[in-house]
């Protein structure tokens, strides 16, 4: 269960507000008692109310002479009291309730003697109440203002658990919002630029979700941006090493051709020898054009989706499997081609499948060991061609200069028809393995 709110923004907050709700609880809980404790220790006890109720009624006393209160006119007394409502006052003479103060601030009508007994009073609250035409009357005074000293303690009681909900809710809240803000610090860091900075991943929740895929945008950026370096400096050296190779065929072909053109050669050996040089010259012109357009297929970001068309696997590749077999064996070197008839179909472009399929027999002859066979397969595993070619690896073809790009090239092109392409290199062994989906 802690798993899954920890993994949960929406269940921590509904914790951070439960928790928040829990502490103010406990701290109402305990200043309310320790309120009622100080209450009682103070305006609730005796000596507070004995105070009290004395004063009140020296002030009586006081009113009852300046207003010539006597027993003819004790409602008089109602207004008194009507600015009083802390103060209760009862009045008996001989025994009997004469009068009975405004019960906060409503004055009785009528007053119920039988209600009222001298038994029932406070004999602590007793006060004697002298007239103002002389007469001796037993007041009983009693003072409740502990009532709104209670109000007041409930509320403060309720001040002080409101705070302490709002401090818990805040510092447990606060991890959070520190936590975001690092993270827009960290998001203005990287949209300025610095896409090497790292992005702050904590926890499993969802604000841990949007930094990681901060940080997948990010790397996605940068390698982007690292890739785009790589093939602006590939082009550039590209381009410096066409225009340099191209230059020294394009020089002696066009020689070669103007000897022919003006028959400036002596005899008909030296024009075929002429020819021959001008063939192999337009030859490696064509080869570094076939370089070009491998690199092109490699780096280039966007390509057209190729047009492809249907047709029947099983000829298509026994005549090209053969094909090459058979320009191996007449290189001197041993073949042995596994074909098992799939009465497949295949949507392929054909040109482009050619292009892969030459390449594969140009790495053969240039990298392949002649003393060892090679193994050529072709069969259907599940809904796929497999084509699968493997070679023994000569001795020193790390010396033999490469481009590095055919293999990427068989591998985009083979993607773009659909299907997978993988190699296998232990040192010795060389495997290309290629599918294509059957239809």
């Amino acid at each position: 269960m802690s798993k899954k709110i920890a993994e949960n923004l929406k269940l921590q907050m509904f914790g951070t507000v439960l928790i928040s709700i829990l502490v103010g609880l406990v701290i109402f809980g305990i200043s309310f008692p320790l309120g009622n404790l100080l209450l009682n220790n103070t305006v609730y006890s005796d000596s507070f109310s004995d105070k009290m109720s004395d004063q009140k009624f020296s002030q009586l006393q006081d009113y009852v002479q300046e207003e010539e209160i006597s027993l003819d006119n004790l409602r008089q007394l109602d207004s008194w009291f009507s600015r009083r409502n802390k103060v209760y006052l009862r009045i008996y003479h001989q025994d009997v309730a004469i009068y009975e103060s405004p019960f906060y601030g409503k004055a009785r009508t009528e007053l119920n003697i039988q209600k009222y007994e001298l038994s029932q009073e406070d004999p602590d609250r007793s006060y004697a109440l002298t007239l103002n035409d002389a007469t001796a009357v037993r007041a009983f005074v009693y003072y409740y203002g502990g009532e709104a000293f209670f109000f007041w303690m409930t509320v403060i009681a309720g001040l002080l658990a409101f705070i302490a909900f709002s401090i818990c809710f805040v510092v447990l809240i606060n991890r959070k919002v520190v936590y975001i803000t690092r993270l827009k610090a960290e998001l203005d860091i990287i949209s300025g630029g610095q896409l090497e900075y790292p992005v702050t991943i904590i926890g499993k929740d969802e604000l841990a979700e949007l930094a990681l895929g901060i940080d997948q945008m990010r790397r996605s950026i940068q390698k982007h941006n690292e890739v785009e370096s790589q093939m602006r400096s590939a082009n550039s050296e590209l381009i410096t090493a066409m225009s340099h190779d191209l230059r020294t065929p394009l020089t002696s072909l066009l020689a070669y051709l103007e000897i022919i053109e003006r028959k400036k050669y002596t005899d008909e050996a030296q024009k075929d020898q002429l020819v021959h040089k001008s063939i192999n010259q337009a030859m490696r012109i064509k080869t570094m054009a076939d370089q070009l357009f491998e690199y092109f297929l490699v780096y280039a970001t966007e390509w057209e989706q190729a047009e492809t068309e249907v047709v029947e696997a099983d000829p298509l590749f026994q005549q090209i499997l053969e094909d090459y077999a058979y320009a191996l064996e007449c290189k001197g070197m041993k073949t042995e081609l596994y074909f098992i008839p799939t009465a497949a179909e295949v949507a392929v472009n054909l040109e482009l499948l050619q292009r892969v399929l030459d390449n594969l027999y140009s790495n053969l002859q240039k990298y392949a060991d002649p003393a060892v066979c090679i193994q050529i397969s072709y069969e259907k595993k599940e809904n796929h061609i497999c084509i699968s070619m493997q070679n023994g690896i000569r001795a020193d073809s790390n010396q033999i200069e490469s481009t590095g790009i055919g293999l990427n090239t068989c591998k985009r092109v083979i993607t773009q028809l659909g299907g997978t392409f993988s190699t296998e290199d232990d040192g010795q062994i060389f495997r290309v393995t290629m599918e294509l989906p059957s239809i």
